[in-house]
């Protein structure tokens, strides 16, 4: 009986622990998004965004079903900063919940199951951080963008000056500009910051079992 009592009083120290630190995660996020320049480069054409790489690493020591919370609040939030950033191709894009909040719930759905489908073929979980954190950037990247090509196509060309016809190049243009080096930083970081706190995680596992 008392071992009873022992071990579901761990689940609950646990169950705490992950509701803490989750919520820690949606405070950085929320921080990221609002604070200028701490989670978004603004540029002329498109933002910049480095947020994608806290939910990429909650997504991977949480799970898909963090990774989903978390990319559902960074979209959100991408949504309501669009009315406040001052910029017309944020209050264009980021507007539409299909652009701003679809894709980065994608981002930690997609990015938690991978971590963890890789799990059976790669046994490092740096590496698999590294990889996780390359295909949620260029994910977020592609979706973004795809998705502005084909419910704002015509709007987004005409506040660049350009036509629809040569939108798909001035795209793939961002992608090589932006979407490849914020992919490149993702493969790095995540692992890097991922690694301590999956450490640090299983740790603190080892001392309750």
């Amino acid at each position: 009986m008392e071992k009873v009592k022992i071990g579901v009083l761990i689940m609950k120290k646990d169950k705490i622990f992950q509701l803490v630190f989750t919520a820690i995660l949606i405070s950085i996020i929320i921080l990221q998004s609002f604070i200028p320049f701490l989670g978004n480069l603004p540029l002329l054409v498109i933002d910049i965004t480095i947020i994608h790489i806290t939910v990429i690493i909650g997504a991977c020591i949480m799970g898909w079903q963090t990774g989903l919370l978390l990319g559902t609040v960074w979209g959100v939030c991408s949504f309501i900063r669009a009315f406040t950033s001052g910029s017309a191709i944020s209050l264009l894009v980021f507007t539409n919940p299909l652009i701003s909040i679809v894709p980065r719930a994608l981002v930690g759905l997609l990015s938690g199951l991978l971590f963890v489908a890789l799990q059976k073929v790669i046994s490092s979980s740096h590496l698999r951080m590294s990889i996780v954190g390359a295909f949620g950037s260029l994910l977020n990247t592609t979706l973004v963008l795809s998705l502005i090509y084909l419910l704002v196509g015509n709007q987004y060309a005409e506040k660049l000056q350009t036509t629809l016809g040569q939108l798909p190049v001035l795209l793939m243009t961002i992608v090589g500009t932006n979407g490849v080096p914020e992919a490149i930083a993702s493969a790095i970081i995540v692992p890097v910051v991922g690694g301590v706190l999956l450490k640090l995680m299983e740790k603190r596992r080892m001392r309750n079992a």
